[in-house]
């Protein structure tokens, strides 16, 4: 394979992929389903963060035939732990209710991947469950639109608890004319309009006109802060909803985000930086202490839905360029959080970020159904 830009191909290949995943599962994994949160910590990682390993597994497994056994484990893992009885599901996820949306988006999203790499419909069902609960109370018009980012105290709307659009996207394909019925609205909309006017209201809502993302509505200081998260959630709902729908204007706006992501975020076009846009502007996130850390990794993520569900090959460069840096400043075969310097120690889900990386760009060429040709940023199909 050559890059779309007629770049060499990436060093590494499937055999190196699973060499260090498995790396990651010995260094990181407590042999349950769960993940230390760094190498001299082994208390278990925050579910969000373990939710975002969680869905790397399936990507690699996916890509490399290795781990099904694994998807399972993680899987139930995840719900004997935090399930309880309540609000009619005797397996709800919501033990907790001071977590963020936003950490079960990610567990739904997580669950979807799972079930399409095991079939087990029970994952489908959870998702379904907990899509349909978080748009049934906690989306309504304060603000225009948008999901709370808290249950209980409703004065925050952000990119990152609107990712279950994404869910609601996926869900679209599995469920094309069920409708959800919304309580604040009074109204019943299917998954791919749930999605829709989620992206909508955050395009209008954070999209600038340079193509940066900002990030809530609050009143608080980081409203305005720019996230390589909040690119790779929009990112990827864009990707969904022209897959589904043929709209180039999701191409349009999703080529304008990744522009500014490539521009704004690396150095060397290696994604490094968060932007802090009312404080200290560019920073690096602690590898160990941050979980920031795994931001990029979302960037990422929406990255390599973008170029797959919409043939946008002009972006493999970029994102081969990240795993390799990851892979050559690896560390006992465990690749790099930092992307561009290698580490002695790293955040669980940082590390989880390169593998992501790595998966990815290895994952083109299949998920585009033929290889990915040089010069023009075709695709070769057959």
């Amino acid at each position: 394979m050559t890059t779309a830009g007629g770049l060499p191909a990436p060093t590494f290949a499937e055999p190196d992929l699973v060499r260090t995943m498995n790396a990651f599962l010995a260094a990181y994994g407590l042999g349950d389903g769960d993940f230390r949160t760094d190498l001299e910590n082994a208390a278990t990682i925050h579910f969000w963060e373990a939710a975002f390993i969680r869905q790397t597994l399936v990507d690699a497994s996916r890509l490399t035939g290795q781990w099904k056994d694994q998807i399972s484990q993680t899987y139930y893992r995840y719900e004997n732990t935090h399930s309880v009885d309540r609000f009619g599901n005797p397996k709800c996820w919501i033990a907790n209710d001071t977590d963020w949306n936003d950490d079960y988006s990610w567990a739904v999203q997580f669950a979807l991947a799972a079930y399409g790499a095991t079939g087990d419909r029970h994952l489908l069902d959870q998702a379904k469950w907990h899509t349909d609960f978080f748009y049934r109370d906690f989306y309504d018009n304060t603000h225009g639109g948008g999901f709370w980012r808290e249950r209980g105290t409703k004065d925050q709307k952000d990119v990152p608890s609107n990712g279950f659009a994404i869910a609601a996207a996926e869900l679209a394909r599995y469920y094309p004319t069920e409708a959800v019925h919304n309580n604040p609205l009074d109204t019943d909309k299917t998954y791919l309009q749930i999605a829709k006017d989620t992206y909508d209201w955050l395009k209008a809502s954070f999209l600038r006109p340079d193509g940066g993302f900002e990030n809530s509505i609050s009143g608080r200081p980081w409203d305005d802060n720019l996230y390589t998260y909040n690119a790779g959630v929009f990112l990827e709902l864009a990707a969904n909803l022209y897959d589904q729908t043929k709209d180039q204007a999701y191409i349009t706006d999703g080529v304008q985000v990744a522009n500014f992501a490539k521009a704004h975020f690396t150095t060397g076009d290696v994604v490094v930086y968060e932007d802090d846009a009312n404080g200290n502007g560019l920073y690096r996130p602690d590898p160990v202490e941050s979980y920031e850390i795994v931001f990029k990794g979302i960037l990422l993520r929406g990255l390599y839905k973008f170029i797959t569900r919409t043939g946008q090959t002009s972006f493999l460069d970029w994102l081969s360029t990240n795993a390799q840096a990851a892979y050559d400043h690896r560390t006992n075969d465990l690749p790099s959080a930092a992307f561009d310097q290698p580490l002695t120690n790293a955040r669980a889900t940082g590390t989880a970020t390169a593998l992501a990386a790595m998966t990815y760009t290895l994952a083109v060429p299949t998920a585009l159904g033929g290889a990915v040709g040089a010069g023009g940023g075709g695709v070769r199909r057959g």
